[in-house]
Order: structure tokens, then C-alpha cells, then sequence
């Protein structure tokens, strides 16, 4: 059961289900990534319902973020998800009926005729069926393996097909498209998974026409089974190993040096034991060796696709910048009054008074400043000091920075520093000063906002001084 909703007047009050979580899906994150890159100016109404809604109910930080900006969509005219998801599934069905009738016409064009008689040569129907099949998806897997880590793409196939879902949605922006594709985070490959659902219905279907193809021209036709090689010892002793080594995944026999023999050359008969020894092991091998993967690649293809909508982060710049808007990094929808026991640090000694800054941070970030230590400086002491307290700080920690100074190894240095010291769960702000107890300069707080975006930390923000 995903979340519900309790009306009081103007204000949202959430109803969490058991895991706490807001349900995102596939059609959600495309609405999204459209509004987000659209640029969009938050409605101060909205937000203010969002903020108060949060109050309302018991959130993690990642379960504000998921229930704020679910909130926030929701607000927003919406359309082209709901065209994505429905243009994903004409293309399931359309790749799904093409490759069916590429597996029927596949096993017909293996029939040949020999001296008038219908026949199917066995090495040409177990490598054009299984095993052009399994090398084309071995390919598949290491092209995708090459594309993703290496180059940092999704893999040939599933660019086409997320350029044909693309043409079959409509007009959708590049570049939400792309971050859908390409963005960091669990965003890409929710999509990307959708697109590896789709390649795989196209492989059902192909094994779907094998079998029908078989099943039909066995119906209505006299067909024989016959293999033939110049190293007639060699290439029957392989036959042989090769069935019984596929048999054996079902717990089948394969064939029989005496099977294979009876099978080698033209012409054969229908009907035999010999023919309907391989007939059985043929339509076997063709669910076991074909069609049943593929249905596990599917299932794990729509199960990869949920794990990853389950673990959206939206710490992506754009999402991180329409957060802001939308809580207004004030945090007050984290803590209700005013908090002792922050611990501060005060970067590169900075040597600013607290005096100075205390009443921003009193009214800002709502927090007090318990004690305030050196960090980046020469004295081992009080850094060693500022780690043993940070490991005990119980209401977060905020770091003084100046605007002018940002140095993105250091600081990133220091905040994994900070996060072995303190775990995961504390809270962490940034607070940028200008020259002394002032505002800092707008692009050197952009440079920064920028970087701490970059880390990708949902209990990490930048927070600008106002005097």
C-alpha cells in the first residue's frame, strides 16, 4: 500500500505506509525529470503545504525528500510519462509480434528439400536456434559491460530501442531524455532496465516462433532429421556430448551413439525412435536453452526496475536545487526548536568570532553552537579534539568556509573525514562566508553549491551568511 493522505483545510498530512517510503514508478520519474529540467519556478503555496505536510509526519531525510518532491509533481502538469510508459509498451508488443514471425520464418528457411523429401539438417538447427541465440546474448552482455564502465553508454541495442521509445512517446526535451539515460544515481537505470524489459519481450517472442515454427512445419510436413560430416566419427562423438550436455540441465539423457547413428545420413524416416528421440530433445532444448532465460532475464530485468525506483536518491544538481526551493534549507521541518550540541568547525582558521554568526544560526539553521574547533590547521591537538567531539555530536555539525576558498580535494577530504568520524545519519551544513561576518560573493557560493551538490549527500547542504 503506498502512501495516503488526510485533507485538514489547506494542509497535506501523510500517511506512511509500512516502509515509510513514497512509491515512486517509472511514469513518476520521467514527469519529474521533465518539470525539473524545464526549469521551474516552486509555487510558495505549494511548498508551504509540502513543508507543512513533512511537519505532519514521521520522515527520514531520504523519506522527506521522496514525499516532498512526490508532493511537489504532483502539482505539476504531467502527460509525458504516462505517454513514455505507453509508448514502451506498443514497442513491447510491436518487437514481440516482428521477432515472433522472424522465429517462424527462421525454422521454415531451415527445411530443405533432398531428393523430394523434407529435412532438416541438425547442426544447422541447433547452431542457427540455440546457439546463435546464446552468442548473440553473451555479445550482448559484454558490448553492455564495455558501453557502461568503459565508454558510458547504455549498449547498441538498447540505444536503439530508447531512440524508438523516444520517437513512439512524442516530443520529449533532450535533455531530460538524456538524464533519464545518462544521469547519475539510480535515475538511469530505471529506464535503462525498462529498455532491457523490452529486448527481452523481443526474445521471448523469438523463441515463442522457433517453437511455433517447428511445431507447424512438423504438423504439415513429412519432415526428416538427418546430420552428415566428412569426420563422420568425430562429428557424431560431438553430437553426442553436445545433446547430453544440454539434456542434462533437465535432467534428460540426450542421445544415444545408437540415435545418432540412425540419424546421420539421408534418407531418414519420420516416426521412428530415433526421430522422435530427437524431436523430444529438440523442443526441450528449445524452452530450456531459449525461452525459459530469456523469461528470467525478463523477471529480473522488472525486478531490477523496481529495486532501482525503490532507491531514488534525487541528488542530482537540478533535484537538490528544486529540494532547496521547496524546504528553503532552513531544516525547520527536521527540528522543532532550537537545538544545543551542534558542533562547529571552522575551516583553514578561519578565527571568526561565533559571537557574530550565532544569531544567523539561531534563526537560520536553528541550531547552537556547542563548541567550535580548528580544522586544516597545524595544530594536531585541537584537530584530534574537533574528531572526538564530532564523534559525539548530537545534534550535527557545521563547517565554516569562506567563499574564496574552495579547494574540492580538501573539503572532499574532510567530508569523508567527517562521515567516518560521525556515520552516515548526522547532519552536515556548509555555511559560506564572505570577508569577515558577511555574505559571500553569489558565484563564489554558486562554485560552491555546485561541489557539495556533486557529493551527493542527503544530510549535506550549503547554507549562504546573511547579515
Amino acid at each position: 500500500m503506498g502512501l495516503q493522505f488526510l485533507s485538514r483545510g489547506d494542509m497535506i498530512v501523510p500517511l506512511m505506509d509500512g516502509g515509510g517510503k513514497a512509491t515512486w514508478n517509472l511514469e513518476d520519474l520521467v514527469d519529474f525529470e521533465v518539470a525539473v529540467a524545464s526549469s521551474p519556478v516552486i509555487e510558495a503555496g505549494v511548498a508551504r503545504r509540502i513543508r507543512e505536510g513533512l511537519r505532519s509526519g514521521e520522515f527520514s531525510v531520504e523519506g522527506q525528500i521522496r514525499w516532498g518532491l512526490k508532493e511537489w509533481l504532483c502539482s505539476r502538469h504531467r502527460g509525458v510519462g504516462a505517454r513514455v510508459v505507453s509508448a514502451a509498451r506498443l514497442l513491447s508488443l510491436i518487437l514481440l509480434v516482428i521477432t515472433f514471425l522472424v522465429g517462424v520464418g527462421l525454422i521454415r528457411g531451415m527445411v530443405t528439400r533432398v531428393d523430394g523429401q523434407a529435412a532438416m539438417n541438425i547442426w544447422v538447427l541447433l547452431v542457427g536456434t540455440i546457439g546463435m541465440q546464446w552468442l548473440i546474448l553473451l555479445g550482448g552482455i559484454v558490448a553492455y559491460l564495455l558501453f557502461r564502465y568503459w565508454i558510458g553508454g547504455l549498449g547498441f541495442l538498447r540505444e536503439v530501442v530508447g531512440e524508438a521509445l523516444r520517437c513512439l512517446a512524442g516530443k520529449v526535451a533532450p535533455q531530460a531524455w538524456r538524464t533519464l539515460l545518462t544521469g547519475r544515481g539510480k535515475q538511469p537505470s530505471a529506464l535503462g532496465w525498462r529498455l532491457t524489459r523490452i529486448l527481452q519481450v523481443a526474445g521471448v517472442g523469438f523463441n515463442l516462433g522457433l517453437l511455433a515454427g517447428l511445431f507447424g512445419v512438423l504438423w504439415f510436413n513429412e519432415v526428416v532429421f538427418y546430420w552428415e560430416s566428412s569426420l563422420s566419427q568425430f562429428g557424431g562423438e560431438i553430437l553426442g556430448r553436445l545433446t547430453r550436455g544440454m539434456a542434462w540441465v533437465w535432467g534428460g539423457t540426450g542421445l544415444s551413439a545408437e540415435q545418432i547413428a540412425g540419424l546421420r545420413d539421408l534418407p531418414g524416416e519420420t516416426g521412428d525412435d530415433d526421430w522422435r528421440a530427437f524431436m523430444n530433445f529438440i523442443f526441450a532444448a528449445l524452452v530450456v536453452w531459449g525461452l525459459v532465460p530469456r523469461l528470467l532475464l525478463w523477471g529480473g530485468a522488472v525486478w531490477k526496475e523496481r529495486c532501482s525506483l525503490a532507491g531514488l536518491e534525487f541528488q542530482d544538481p537540478g533535484h537538490r536545487k528544486v529540494w532547496r526551493e521547496i524546504s528553503r534549507v532552513e531544516r525547520s521541518v527536521s527540528m522543532e526548536g532550537m537545538k544545543d550540541g551542534v558542533v562547529m568547525l571552522e575551516v583553514g582558521g578561519l578565527s571568526l568570532p561565533v559571537e557574530a554568526i550565532r544569531p544567523f544560526l539561531l534563526r537560520k539553521l536553528r541550531v547552537n553552537p556547542e563548541k567550535t574547533y580548528g580544522v586544516g590547521v597545524l595544530d594536531a591537538q585541537e584537530e584530534r579534539e574537533a574528531w572526538e567531539a564530532i564523534q559525539k555530536a548530537p545534534r550535527g555539525v557545521v563547517m565554516l568556509v569562506e567563499g574564496w576558498n574552495l579547494s574540492p580535494k580538501e573539503m572532499k577530504s574532510l567530508w569523508e573525514r567527517i562521515r567516518l568520524e560521525a556515520g552516515r545519519e548526522i547532519a552536515l551544513r556548509v555555511l559560506v562566508v564572505g570577508d569577515g561576518a558577511t555574505a559571500p560573493d553569489e558565484e563564489e557560493f554558486a562554485r560552491w553549491q555546485v561541489f557539495i551538490d556533486g557529493l551527493r549527500d542527503a544530510r549535506l547542504e550549503c547554507v549562504a551568511f546573511e547579515e
